[in-house]
């Protein structure tokens, strides 16, 4: 079976001309019809991180929003919001965001996530358990529209990803404290999570993008794409061949691929991804190197294999919000400041995702350097 990816050029973030690239993007994979029916309950799932002026490119933009709002109405469709972000609660941030505004103007309901249920249907082929929020089972649609974004811990932040949100409140950093260090069984715990969840639309909001620091203090990056698929396994695949990095270097993708998911063929439709490439894109330091070494070698080389956070100090305000969002509470005051205990901490990033001055960035240690270095120049990375 053949799964069509619309790629389609937008500009800027003009209201009408987002609504007519979305419209495209859609008709090229079959319509809006193919998705919503007249009266099905259609939640849209944006990526609320957490609140940011729209042109930090730290959320999904208001104008995709509208857009969507719009065209899930024009087909009979009864559209609702909602997420769970990494700090605050999804009202406040859609409202910073600029997002609530929108939805109020289009009488579009914010919803909080805030009811964690097991999902009716264990589909997850390893995490069985993950509670996901009752609103996803209420929903007779889920539109997924998460932002293009780095992520210092998975690489990029797409599709499946922006899943994750589904998951409640200080669950998540539940999730991130099971996962522990390692890399690879959070990329699984994500792709279990799209299979329990398997969104019927998801929209790429690439306009404007995120590179470098992210996915919460990287810097805005003028893309000028849409990209929309039924299927975001795949649709995270072309993004893949779009930044020139192999589609294995993004752990879900790795994930899905060794239990025979995202195999099936893709068509590309609409813009093709040689024309379109985007050059230059400046991807997140790698975080770690999976090699296959002994135990007693990877905990004697750890900090050379890996990469850690670190604090600017001055440019710190002492939020204490990557305090709060710690899993394994990591981060502790002193006279100075606050700092990390490194023993403790499990590499997720977390501290780093939701710091809101971007103080925190991402340090590797020497042996990470050189492999990055080599895959740069293997065109890998």
């Amino acid at each position: 079976m053949v799964t069509p990816v619309s790629i389609v050029k937008c500009r800027r973030y003009d209201d009408e001309e987002v609504l007519e690239k979305l419209r495209l993007s859609i008709d090229l994979i079959g319509g809006i019809g193919s998705f919503v029916k007249k009266g099905d309950r259609v939640l849209l799932k944006p990526n609320l991180l957490y609140g940011k002026a729209p042109e930090k490119a730290v959320t999904t933009h208001p104008s995709i929003i509208r857009g969507v709002i719009q065209i899930v109405r024009e087909n009979g469709g009864i559209p609702f919001l909602g997420d769970s972000p990494g700090i605050g609660n999804s009202v406040g941030v859609a409202e910073k965001a600029g997002i609530k505004r929108v939805a109020d103007a289009m009488d579009c309901p914010v919803i909080e996530f805030n009811r964690p249920v097991l999902p009716p249907e264990r589909k997850g082929r390893f995490f069985k358990n993950i509670e996901i929020d009752q609103a996803i089972f209420e929903a007779d649609v889920i539109i997924n529209l998460p932002k293009w974004k780095t992520h210092a811990q998975m690489l990029l932040t797409l599709g499946v990803k922006n899943l994750f949100g589904c998951v409640p409140g200080q669950r998540k950093a539940l999730w991130h404290l099971k996962a522990g260090e390692d890399h690879k069984i959070f990329a699984q715990m994500l792709v279990d999570i799209y299979l329990m969840i398997q969104p019927s639309l998801t929209i790429l909001d690439g306009i404007v993008g995120m590179e470098g620091n992210g996915p919460g203090s990287g810097d805005p990056v003028p893309l000028g794409l849409i990209l929309a698929s039924g299927n975001p396994l795949i649709l995270d695949q072309i993004v893949c061949d779009l930044v020139g990095i192999s589609r294995n270097s993004l752990m879900t993708n790795r994930v899905a691929f060794e239990q025979g998911l995202g195999r099936n063929g893709i068509e590309v439709v609409g813009e093709r991804v040689e024309d379109v490439k985007i050059r230059h894109f400046k991807l997140p330091n790698l975080t770690r190197v999976d090699w296959n070494l002994p135990g007693f070698v990877k905990k004697a080389f750890k900090n050379a294999l890996n990469s850690k956070p670190v604090i600017d100090q001055e440019i710190c305000k002492l939020c204490n919000q990557c305090v709060e969002i710690c899993p394994p509470e990591a981060l502790k005051g002193n006279e100075k400041g606050l700092v990390f205990d490194y023993g403790k901490c499990i590499r997720c990033f977390c501290c780093q995702e939701i710091c809101p001055e971007g103080a925190i960035t991402i340090q590797q240690g020497w042996a990470l350097k050189l492999v990055g270095r080599r895959q740069r120049a293997e065109g890998r990375m």
